[in-house]
């Protein structure tokens, strides 16, 4: 091989293993998106009527409608939320006030949404959508907190 071909090899091999190549879709300042967040926990809905019948389904919605309800409260808590990942650090500023911590991508799940480790142990999955970033809440049923570039 010649010295150039070795050189670009070599720089190709270390942005590879840096994380160069492909980014991270994290990396930015993003804003709480509400708007976002609460139509999509309201797209979810409740249960197909034909889906069950009864004392069965009458149940499932009242626990839906609870669930959605608490996630909405949840959501409240978030407002004037910003986030800012660097490459190993994701600061939380809320108020003026916030914290900052030390994360890693431990999984790559699919091109659009990483599984992300804090430096506290904490695991939490988050996603690239078409406006912006989403963090899944912890909850059985896929709901997720929304956040857009600042700015926008």
């Amino acid at each position: 091989m010649t010295a150039l071909l070795r050189f670009f090899l070599l720089i190709a091999f270390a942005s590879l293993l840096s994380g160069c190549v492909g980014g991270n879709f994290l990396i930015g300042k993003w804003t709480f998106d509400s708007e976002t967040t609460l139509e999509a926990i309201q797209s979810k809905g409740g249960p197909k009527p034909d889906a069950e019948e009864g004392a069965g389904a009458l149940l499932k919605g009242i626990v839906g409608g609870l669930q959605k309800s608490l996630s909405v409260v949840l959501i409240g808590q978030l407002e004037g939320t910003d986030i800012e990942f660097t490459r190993d650090e994701m600061r939380r500023i809320q108020h003026g006030a916030g914290e900052s911590q030390g994360y890693e991508v431990i999984e790559k799940v699919s091109p659009d949404r990483y599984l992300v480790k804090y430096d506290d142990g904490e695991i939490v999955s988050w996603g690239k959508t078409e406006t912006g970033i989403k963090m899944q809440l912890g909850s059985e049923e896929e709901i997720w907190v929304h956040f857009r570039p600042v700015g926008k």
